[in-house]
């Protein structure tokens, strides 16, 4: 791949193509939460509203957050979302997905571009972030993906980045999770 992978901070100006990636069908399907007044897309919510990225994007770029959010970009180009976040700072997740020892870090990637999916880009962004990024922050020793399992193409982008395959749960309000685990 000669494409450049490079990652820059969710800044206010992101919301709309974030917005858009969101309410893309590819994406629309496997992210987001619940349906609900929070939810930002998945299986029987309604698309992603300005006020709900005001609030669950806006507010922590103002406020400050412990979930890391950047801008995935190709030769340049804006294509989607990654982020990541100490399990200790979500201690009720961390349970539910079998992951409570210290040093795990959780990661969520969207490709939103319709153009950059099947490209073989996600586990490139993957490998990239994990070992620049989340890696850089001594205190992690493994990070965790959790896709939908029957997001394939998702489960097959964290196995090839060098995830491997833990178990499946459930996890109350969001449904079954594929958890996979890749070591320091």
């Amino acid at each position: 791949m000669t494409e450049r992978i490079a990652f820059r901070s969710l800044v206010r100006h992101d919301l709309p193509a974030l917005q858009r990636w969101l309410n893309t069908p590819h994406v629309y399907e496997w992210w987001g939460v619940t349906s609900g007044p929070d939810s930002l897309g998945g299986a029987g919510a309604d698309a992603a509203t300005d006020a709900q990225m005001k609030a669950k994007y806006g507010a922590p770029l103002d406020h400050g957050d412990t979930t890391h959010r950047h801008i995935i970009t190709v030769d340049e180009r804006p294509i989607g979302l990654i982020q990541w976040y100490r399990l200790a700072d979500e201690p009720e997740y961390a349970a539910q997905i079998g992951e409570t020892s210290p040093g795990g870090a959780g990661i969520d990637l969207l490709i939103g571009e319709i153009d950059a999916t099947g490209r073989g880009l996600g586990p490139a962004v993957l490998d990239c972030y994990v070992t620049a990024i989340v890696f850089a922050d001594v205190s992690v020793i493994r990070v965790i993906g959790a896709p939908h399992p029957s997001n394939k193409r998702s489960c097959r982008a964290f196995e090839k980045a060098g995830f491997v395959f833990a178990r499946e749960v459930d996890v109350p309000n969001e449904g079954p999770e594929r958890v996979h685990v890749r070591m320091r």
